[in-house]
């Protein structure tokens, strides 16, 4: 009778033993890379990114003016009109507008790296932003962002107040 009683123990310790062995491995299995802090990416020559000529604001999001604009001082999170092209690190386009067709965005619906990114820019300039994965698209990227990916993006500053 002490045997019947083992028996069902040793079942569910067994049991136990492979749900826990079938966790560990697929803990080890992730296939979402490592987040690989601005400073450290290695990025592909034909972006021409040295992140020592960028600025870093405190949410570790990195701009370049390439060029200054003469318009308004965007501030706030309104509609803003938008040449752009982004950026994996290893140089695949993954979004861009088209030619001179330029895109309208309520500001506050992007991520969060081109709502900080993009303050203090003024209407006709053209900003560089290096964007790590937490004001980007996270551990879980988008569509064919992979999760933990930094991004480089190129926006120029057509116009604020615009009808998305």
């Amino acid at each position: 009778m002490s045997l019947r009683r083992r028996t069902p123990l040793r079942h569910l310790l067994a049991a136990a033993a492979a749900v826990l062995a079938v966790t560990a491995c697929n803990s080890l299995d992730s296939t979402t890379p490592e987040v690989i802090p601005i400073e450290q990416q290695v990025w592909n020559a034909s972006l021409q990114v040295t992140v020592s000529q960028f600025t870093r604001l405190t949410s570790g999001v990195y701009f370049l003016d390439s060029l200054a604009g003469t318009g308004a001082t965007l501030s706030g999170t309104p509609t803003v009109e938008v040449l752009y092209s982004g950026y994996l690190p290893d140089g695949t386009k993954f979004d861009a507008t088209t030619g001179t067709a330029t895109r309208c965005f309520a500001l506050s619906g992007l991520i969060g790296g081109w709502q900080v990114g993009m303050q203090g820019m003024k209407v006709g300039g053209k900003r560089r932003l290096l964007i790590p994965p937490d004001y980007g698209y996270g551990a879980s990227g988008n569509g064919g962002i992979p999760g933990n990916s930094n991004l480089l993006f190129n926006i120029t500053l057509v116009r604020t107040g615009c009808t998305p």
